[in-house]
């Protein structure tokens, strides 16, 4: 098809003149072998059913070429659809040609070849226009898709630098306010960390689902024990009355990456967000199951409606970082060929529970989870 798009360098022809002139033709071919069939056989219903056949096919071909001069295509998307078009037209009509060809030579006789070839060539034309047209807009959706790829990847990359270099100032300046005499000072330096703090999260957030947009995630082997070790302890700290109670092997290398952190630290603070009481417990186990890693984070709180437990995971649906929390949770997951669902918590809250596939090789270069 690329090979098409060579014809738009021509200035001296407007691309819609060809496919034009070739339905004029056909058009006019088609009322002279109207005339002649019906000087021959009279005004009867064949030579009508024929003249009608070939001029309505003929008329569509000159049809498409008027509308393809009016539609939003450039000069070079509008001699791909021509060029398709006219190929497609002469690729049926020297196949019908071949096969008459054949015919003649098997010395079989073939009358009135021209209402074939006009039905086979007009309709060899428009299924031509057709290709051309759906490969134009194939091509459009791909340099669409690399334009969003690439403001993706920029978002991305200033995600990582200038915005994050900002916060940095701003932490700084907050460990300042933090240590002042005054207590409104010191209240308002603990609202503008608590405010950081979920920007930040937010931030992380946006960068892992832009890398699995983007098509840079990368898997890796992830002991995820450390993980989410990690994630429990930091929730502990920042959350008071938080208790977060961890059941972990000693090891649980999984294909994964680095964004498996976020993914996480969402699904344990979470726990706390949606849990009305001053207390809230929450419970991070993990175990190896049948070729993967299961975790499950679970809660005290409200839970979730069984009829709920498949929508959370829609974009704009639960509460958390603007009701993408779970969305991007969901995404970086099944992007790592793992999957995450909902359900009821033995603690009578709600759980989530995440699979992900067990690495080739453990940490140890055994085959074995747990290094046995």
């Amino acid at each position: 098809m690329e090979v098409f798009g060579r014809l738009a360098d021509r200035e001296s022809l407007a691309p819609w003149w060809p496919l034009t002139a070739a339905g004029l033709a056909a058009f006019v071919v088609s009322l002279w072998n109207f005339t002649r069939e019906v000087a021959t056989f009279g005004l009867e219903l064949g030579p009508v059913l024929a003249a009608a056949m070939g001029m309505s096919l003929a008329a569509s071909v000159l049809y498409v070429g008027v509308r393809l001069e009016r539609s939003d295509l450039d000069e070079r998307e509008r001699w791909v659809v021509v060029t398709a078009g006219l190929g497609g037209g002469f690729v049926f009509t020297a196949s019908q040609a071949l096969t008459f060809a054949i015919r003649a030579v098997e010395g079989r006789s073939v009358s009135e070849p021209l209402l074939p070839v006009l039905v086979v060539g007009g309709l060899g034309t428009l299924v031509g226009v057709l290709v051309g047209r759906n490969y134009v807009a194939a091509e459009r959706g791909r340099r669409t898709a690399e334009r969003s790829r690439d403001a993706m990847a920029f978002t991305n990359s200033l995600l990582r630098h200038d915005v994050r270099n900002a916060l940095q100032v701003v932490a700084a300046h907050i460990e300042r306010l933090a240590d002042h005499d005054d207590d409104e000072v010191v209240e308002s330096a603990r609202s503008i960390r608590s405010q950081t703090d979920s920007i930040e999260t937010l931030l992380t957030e946006v960068e892992s689902l832009s890398s699995v947009l983007t098509g840079e995630l990368e898997t890796e082997p992830v002991d995820l024990v450390d993980v989410l070790a990690s994630v429990s302890e930091g929730v502990a700290d920042s959350f008071e009355a938080a208790t977060v109670d961890t059941d972990l092997p000693d090891g649980l290398v999984v294909e994964g990456a680095e964004v498996l952190y976020p993914v996480f630290d969402n699904l344990v603070k979470n726990a706390v967000k949606h849990t009305p009481s001053d207390d809230v417990r929450i419970d991070v186990t993990a175990r190896a199951g049948d070729d993967v890693g299961v975790t499950r984070v679970a809660d005290d709180g409200p839970g979730i409606p069984e009829d709920d437990r498949e929508r959370v995971f829609e974009s704009g649906v639960s509460s958390d970082s603007g009701g993408h929390g779970l969305y991007v949770a969901q995404t970086i997951v099944e992007t790592l060929d793992g999957d995450i669902y909902a359900e009821e918590s033995e603690l009578g809250g709600a759980a989530f529970v995440v699979e992900l596939p067990l690495a080739d090789e453990q940490e140890d270069g055994s085959d074995d989870p747990f290094g046995g």
